[in-house]
């Protein structure tokens, strides 16, 4: 059974949290789309939480990361950025947190989380539907979480083959010498610290879910495949972006085409875990 109530948060202002009596999430009824808190019942945030007076990842125009989750479309653009900073729609059925964004201005589309609890687990759908002309772009969903973590992600693997397994994007301000990030054959580490520069890497396609160590706490994000279909930035369906402050990990789409009035769907799976412990708590 879901349990709701209405919450005035320190900082994300009026919000709804929602618990099934082992974990619970947090989305922001003030602004968004952003689900703003995600935990077992009662414990610390596995999100980031962007203080009030933080300059860095803001705009001039009014755009703030804030943290937690939202959904972007890729490409990136500077479109990406409108200050979401308007009031959501909220509406709660049987077992389903339901949130949706007034039309987005820049981008043309209505965006939307379904949000089910599930346990130790969140099945979130992420829905995008198109106002505006036709268009191609991949759903971008972005969970930004707290700083101090181990990022896992586990790659591919396979026996010969003649053509490559493995494909890596760099941006521009990354190092690829960088000691936060660690290649090895099973997995690639980053680990979440300060460092000279921000970093971001892009990787095909990971070998199940990827997972962040924070303290105590694991969060899992299945991130889907659609073999086959063509990927953004270079064919990657899976993203991690590093700064001095949190780590920001980042599934994708497929590149699909947006019909005008049509709406696309994209879901993922987040699961709690405790540290050390393989089975689901």
């Amino acid at each position: 059974m879901l349990h709701t109530r209405i919450v005035a948060h320190p900082v994300h202002g009026k919000c709804l949290f929602a618990d099934d009596g082992v974990v619970e999430i947090g989305v922001s009824l003030s602004f968004g789309l952003r689900v703003v808190h995600f935990s077992f019942v009662g414990e610390e945030n596995v999100f980031f939480e962007q203080p009030q007076n933080m300059k860095t990842f803001t705009t001039e125009a009014g755009w703030r990361i804030r943290g937690g989750h939202r959904l972007w479309l890729a490409p990136e653009s500077p479109a990406d950025y409108y200050p979401d900073n308007e009031p959501v729609t909220c509406e709660v059925r049987g077992d389903v947190v339901r949130v949706t964004q007034n039309e987005d201005p820049l981008l043309h589309v209505v965006k939307c989380f379904e949000i089910r609890l599930q346990k130790n687990a969140v099945k979130i759908t992420h829905r995008v539907t198109n106002t505006g002309t036709r268009r191609k772009a991949a759903l971008w969903a972005l969970s930004v979480l707290a700083g101090g973590g181990v990022l896992t992600v586990p790659l591919p693997r396979r026996e010969g083959g003649y053509d490559p397994l493995l494909h890596v994007a760099a941006w521009d301000y990354t190092d690829l010498g960088d000691e936060r990030l660690t290649f090895d054959k099973q997995k690639i580490t980053i680990c979440q610290r300060k460092g000279k520069n921000n970093l971001k890497i892009g990787v095909g396609h990971p070998a199940g879910a990827v997972t962040y160590e924070n303290g105590e706490t694991v969060f899992k994000k299945h991130v889907p495949l659609e073999p086959g279909k063509p990927y953004p930035d270079g064919g990657v369906s899976f993203e991690v972006f590093v700064s001095g402050h949190m780590t920001e990990i980042e599934g994708l789409s497929p590149l699909k085409t947006l019909l005008p009035g049509r709406s696309s769907v994209y879901r993922e799976i987040w699961e709690l875990c405790r540290k050390g412990d393989g089975r689901k708590a």
